[in-house]
């Protein structure tokens, strides 16, 4: 009997269930999802670019954790409230308080198997594609790698099912407290707010106030760091609850006094509909703004970390081939590219130094980014004579970098003397031949540079002792590109999904929230059809009404995300790098849900004749 209770009511729901559940079956596949990348053993042990990734989908899961947690205690507190009525009829007929929430934990425990049942299903699609979109983007082909990886499926399920548990837990002991007046009577409140409510304007000013220092703190992040990362949410938080607590009410209630605005059409209806509810919005749309700046920024963020892979490594290396020994295979590979410098250096190894040729230095100085003034430079002509202290040549700053720029595989394994010709042709050791090329656009020759990264493994293994191809890398501008790179694409990925399944279940609690007082609203609408109203006109105010309540938290989470994206200006370079395109992709689906909603919403209160 418990059993066909609780399967009744979630057909009985099953419209509600579905709007409500559509934020967890998307986070679970993005949770299977960043598992299957971080957790699949063979696939990082085989692939060692992964290794630079595993972190990330990691950090990315234990974030979404978070979330999704709290996002499943509203959601089993919406479920409650909208059987509470019924559980009351059932005490009153003579179920027990134990029977009743039983029915309320298998309900919710059964709608968490559907959504793993869904969300795993598509989590594996996810999965296939991610990894697909990586090979393709770092242009290196997985091994290993399984799409249907059992520990990833089980760590999935261990977690939402306890998650699940636990919430529901929690939600039937307040059931249990409930008495069954409580029950039957829970669809009976006030929505209404007081007229003028008192210290609104008190409230407002804070939350500007307050709002104002977290703008602060993330528009100055370079200089606060620490501080600022604690002041800059927890301020930012706490003004976006003041203001949507007292400034929203205040903006509807002078709508309503404006008479040549509000007596147009029905925006008296709309305006009261507004006022109506919106003591039940305003925690919720603030929670919503707060959901939009993490998923906007989430998104926004990834963008500009894969971008901030080109960017960095053009600080740090001047030259974008370092080639030793190069062959015909090198040259011609070189050759296809049109190269707007080449250098070349001719450098000895015996068993204590590398020598390298003081007029060669002099003659073709290379490169170098100055770390005192950032500027890009030559340095300065060497001294005819250089000291030697404690057994080191003294040298300028600027040459210590340019020593790393001409030989990045060996600088600082041994002492460096720079010698004068003479001196070095009868210096003995093998002569390595080490050439620097740069172009005007690193990233335009992707393909070029690997080719080359590949054919210098077999000369790296000739020249340094213990250097193993399988697990070492060349010490070339590519090869530390390649690695921010695989980062980057992970956090791209990462703050992509994450900012995904934000939206996704920020909008499914919004949409729940209106339609779940739709049923309220029905004989309102039926009373302005019985006076004549055209039924195009109640159409268009359900499209204000609902408009308003998503326009607030839109407008303030997107304001929250173009001040926030400046505390990303001291680790990148350009943190706003295609905002527009995070913005357009939230616009979609924010604008989609909004839509949808107005779609069922209309259902309910505008059925057809």
């Amino acid at each position: 009997m418990i059993l066909k209770l609780a399967f009744n009511g979630l057909k009985k729901k099953q419209r509600d269930y579905l709007i409500l559940f559509t934020g967890l079956i998307i986070s679970i596949a993005v949770f299977y999802m960043f598992l299957t990348m971080s957790l699949n053993k063979e696939f990082i042990l085989q692939n060692s670019v992964i290794n630079n990734i595993q972190a990330v989908f990691l950090v990315g899961t234990v974030m979404l954790s978070i979330i999704t947690f709290f996002y499943l205690f509203y959601t089993n507190s919406f479920l409650l409230s909208l059987r509470k009525k019924e559980y009351g009829l059932y005490e009153l007929i003579g179920a027990k308080k134990f029977q009743i929430r039983r029915v309320f934990q298998i309900e919710t425990m059964a709608i968490t198997a559907i959504s793993l049942a869904i969300g795993l299903m598509l989590g594996i699609i996810l999965a296939r594609l991610v990894s697909w979109l990586l090979m393709n983007s770092l242009n290196v082909e997985f091994t290993q790698f399984k799409i249907v990886y059992l520990p990833a499926v089980f760590w999935t399920m261990a977690y939402f099912l306890t998650a699940s548990f636990i919430t529901s837990t929690v939600h039937n002991t307040r059931l249990a407290k409930s008495s069954i007046i409580e029950l039957l009577h829970s669809d009976m409140h006030n929505d209404g707010i007081p007229a003028e409510p008192k210290g609104s304007a008190l409230q407002i000013l804070l939350g500007i106030f307050f709002l104002g220092i977290g703008y602060s703190a993330l528009y100055f992040m370079e200089q606060l760091r620490f501080i600022g990362l604690f002041t800059a949410p927890a301020a930012t938080t706490l003004g976006t609850y003041l203001l949507f607590t007292a400034l929203l009410p205040n903006i509807v209630r002078n709508w309503k006094r404006n008479k040549r605005a509000n007596f147009k059409g029905l925006h008296s209806f709309t305006s009261g509909q507004l006022n109506f509810r919106l003591s039940s919005l305003k925690w919720v749309l603030a929670t919503i703004a707060m959901l939009i700046a993490l998923s906007a920024g989430a998104i926004a963020g990834g963008f500009a970390f894969k971008n901030n892979a080109f960017t960095s490594i053009d600080e740090y290396w001047q030259y974008d081939a370092t080639l030793y020994n190069p062959g015909a295979a090198e040259t011609a590979v070189l050759n296809s590219i049109p190269v707007d410098e080449q250098l070349t250096f001719r450098m000895k190894l015996d068993d204590e130094f590398m020598y390298l040729v003081q007029e060669e230095l002099n003659a073709s100085p290379p490169l170098i980014r100055d770390f005192v003034t950032y500027e890009v430079v030559r340095p300065d002509p060497l001294p005819e004579k250089l000291d030697i202290v404690d057994g080191s040549q003294i040298i300028s700053d600027q040459w210590f970098t340019a020593l790393y720029a001409i030989n990045p595989a060996l600088e600082g394994t041994k002492s460096t003397r720079i010698v004068p010709l003479e001196e070095y042709e009868l210096a003995e050791g093998e002569e390595i031949s080490i050439l620097l090329a740069r172009t005007d656009d690193f990233s335009a020759y992707i393909g070029e540079w690997q080719k080359l990264d590949e054919l210098q493994l077999d000369v790296y293994t000739d020249l340094f002792t213990g250097f193993d191809p399988k697990t070492d890398s060349v010490a070339t501008k590519y090869s530390q590109f390649k690695a921010q790179y695989a980062i980057a694409s992970g956090t791209f990925f990462m703050g992509f999904f994450l900012g995904l399944a934000f939206l996704t279940m920020m909008a499914s609690i919004l949409m729940f929230k209106i339609l779940s007082g739709a049923s309220n609203d029905i004989r309102r609408y039926d009373s302005l059809r019985k006076l004549g109203v055209r039924r195009r006109l109640l159409e268009n105010s359900i499209y204000r009404e609902i408009l308003v309540v998503f326009l607030f938290p839109g407008i303030l989470g997107l304001l929250h995300v173009f001040v926030g994206m400046r505390m990303f200006t001291f680790i990148m370079d350009d943190p706003y790098y295609r905002l527009w395109v995070s913005i357009l992709i939230f616009l979609a689906i924010y604008g989609g849900y909004y839509f949808f909603a107005v779609h069922l919403y209309r259902k309910i209160v505008l059925p057809r004749q």
